[in-house]
C-alpha cells in the first residue's frame, strides 16, 4: 500500500480531489487530501488570523504537521499548480518522510523564487500585473473566480456540473502565499525522486522542459489545468504507475 498526500492549488481546497482520490483508494492505497489554512473548509480561519501569518511558510507547515501527526513515511506527495511551491518546501523540512514529489501542472521553484515569479510564463503579463497589484496594495486576499466563464477561462473546466460544484467551494487566496519565496538547500531533499505531469494547457511546457533536463520523469495528459477534475482516471492511472515503478 502506498500513501498519497494530495495538495491542492490556489483558490482550491482538498475537495478538488473528489474524483481522483476515490480511484486511488479503490486501488488499495491510503489517500489524504488536506485543505491548506485559509482555503477549502478551512477558509474561515483566515478571518481569525493576522494576514501576515497566512503565507507560504504556514502552508508548508500544514503539510509537514500532517506528515508528523500521522507518522507517514515513503509518501508520494502530489502538488497541483501553486502546491508545487508547497511540496518543494515540505521536502526541505521532511525529506525523510517523502519518497516522491509529483508536480501536476505545477510550478517548480528554485531557491528564493516566489509563486508570483513563476506566473508570467504560464499566465501572461496581464495576470501577473494583477497579482502584483494585490501584493503592492497589501490586500490580504485575492478573490476567487465567481462565474462559470471565469472557471472555464482560467482552468479549462467546461462541464457545467463541475463548474457548479467548484463555484460553491472556491476560496479567496491569501496574498502572501504568492509573494513569499521558498528556500531550498537541504541536500536530502535534492536526492528525492521527482515527477512532472504536464497538461495541454499552454505555458507549462518550459517547466516540463526544465524538469526533463533535471532528470525528472515527465508525463502528459491532454486536458486543461485541473486534471483531477477533468480527467481523474488518467491522472489516477499515472499516479498509480508512479507508485508501482
Amino acid at each position: 500500500m502506498t500513501t498519497f498526500v494530495l495538495i491542492h492549488g490556489a483558490w482550491h481546497g482538498g475537495w478538488s480531489w473528489w474524483k481522483t482520490a476515490p480511484i486511488l483508494r479503490q486501488a488499495g492505497h491510503r489517500v489524504l487530501a488536506p485543505s491548506l489554512t485559509g482555503l477549502g473548509e478551512r477558509q474561515h480561519l483566515a478571518a481569525f488570523m493576522p494576514p501576515a501569518a497566512v503565507n507560504l511558510d504556514l502552508h508548508i507547515r500544514d503539510v509537514v504537521s500532517l506528515l508528523d501527526a500521522e507518522d507517514l513515511h515513503d509518501v508520494i506527495l502530489v502538488g497541483h499548480a501553486y502546491a508545487g511551491m508547497v511540496i518543494t518546501g515540505v521536502a526541505e523540512l521532511a525529506a525523510e518522510r517523502v519518497a516522491t514529489l509529483v508536480y501536476v501542472n505545477g510550478v517548480a521553484p528554485s531557491d528564493g523564487e516566489a509563486m508570483v515569479d513563476q506566473l508570467e510564463a504560464v499566465r501572461g503579463p496581464e495576470f501577473v500585473a494583477r497579482i502584483r497589484g494585490f501584493i503592492a496594495e497589501g490586500a490580504p486576499l485575492m478573490p476567487a473566480p465567481t462565474t462559470a466563464d471565469e472557471i472555464a477561462q482560467r482552468w479549462s473546466v467546461t462541464d457545467p456540473a463541475d463548474q457548479a460544484f467548484m463555484l460553491t467551494r472556491l476560496s479567496p487566496q491569501p496574498t502572501l502565499t504568492f509573494s513569499q519565496p521558498v528556500r531550498r538547500g537541504n541536500p536530502d531533499a535534492e536526492t528525492l525522486r521527482r515527477e512532472f505531469i504536464l497538461c495541454s494547457e499552454s505555458g507549462f511546457e518550459p517547466v516540463a522542459e526544465r524538469a526533463a533536463a533535471s532528470g525528472w520523469g515527465v508525463r502528459h495528459i491532454d486536458t486543461g489545468h485541473d486534471p483531477m477534475v477533468t480527467t481523474p482516471r488518467e491522472l489516477a492511472d499515472i499516479l498509480l504507475t508512479i507508485a508501482s515503478s
